[in-house]
């Protein structure tokens, strides 16, 4: 099996509690993901939203040094990709956005569920819009290869992204049809990052699920982005580390098992090869 995840937060609770990525304790460490044919794994930094200016920026630099500090080992086990969860560690600054595409930052979430100099998150106002400095940053973060996520962005910002013509990338985000949440996406939303040709990353939170949170709740969201026409762009976003998860899912150890589940769902090979890998890699052109 190949598993491409675009959101965990296992690196930022490595940090946190001083293990080693190799067998962190929470939902997923390298040894446990290396068992798959092939693994890629969104790395993300996330930075709370109480923490504005050098505090952001410092607390996340710290967080990168200790992934890099692990790269090589990482390297070994899976196809490693850095993401910062929070623009907040930017500071309102265009050289600290150089400075991160530097240090191998691939994917940044615009915000987390507060505002800050990009805009608005999830929590805020629907009706505001992205900032001057969010504006202006999107541009430069195409130019420096740095995929801008909508996760978390509330929903002004959202067609904001999405006037600007590019595919449209929503890391860790469920339908909002089936489980209404701030931070689910709407039926317009989905149908937009899929007419795009982005990516939805299907989170494995059991409060963005609904019902019991477990793999027929995670059939019931597939089910409905394969109806609005995501088939050729769905993807996990499991959100692991970064939120609770289902006895049953909870561990890269139990994709397997959740694919299983799927497949007994009715769902067949080929849209489940879409969902755990293919998308993903062919966005990232990890297949190439």
């Amino acid at each position: 099996m190949r598993v491409f995840d675009l959101h965990c937060d296992t690196l930022t609770r490595a940090h946190k509690l001083g293990e080693s990525l190799r067998n962190a304790a929470g939902h997923v460490s390298l040894e446990r993901g290396a068992s798959y044919d092939a693994w890629a794994q969104v790395f993300a930094v996330f930075v709370p939203d109480g923490l504005h200016g050098r505090a952001a920026a410092g607390y996340c630099d710290r967080v990168i040094d200790f992934y890099h500090a692990q790269l090589d080992e990482v390297s070994q086990a899976c196809k490693p990709m850095l993401a910062l969860e929070n623009g907040n560690a930017l500071m309102g600054d265009l050289q600290r956005l150089d400075d991160l595409a530097e240090r191998g930052v691939k994917i940044i979430t615009l915000t987390w569920n507060g505002e800050n100099e990009f805009g608005y998150g999830a929590a805020c106002d629907p009706c505001l819009g992205l900032k001057p400095f969010g504006k202006a940053v999107i541009q430069r973060m195409c130019e420096r290869n740095i995929w801008p996520d909508v996760s978390h962005l509330n929903e002004s910002g959202f067609w904001e992204i999405a006037a600007l013509g590019r595919p449209l990338l929503a890391t860790h985000s469920n339908c909002a049809a089936l489980r209404p949440h701030r931070r689910n996406l709407s039926d317009a939303q989905l149908k937009a990052i899929f007419k795009s040709g982005g990516l939805a990353g299907l989170c494995l939170y059991d409060d963005f699920l609904g019902g019991a949170g477990n793999a027929s709740d995670v059939a019931r969201h597939l089910a409905h982005m394969l109806a609005l026409g995501g088939e050729d762009c769905v993807a996990l976003g499991s959100d692991f580390d970064g939120c609770e998860v289902h006895a049953s899912l909870a561990g890269i150890e139990k994709l397997a098992g959740l694919r299983d589940d799927l497949t007994r769902a009715g769902f067949g090979d080929a849209v489940l090869e879409k969902l755990f890998w293919e998308n993903a890699a062919r966005f990232f052109s990890v297949l190439s």
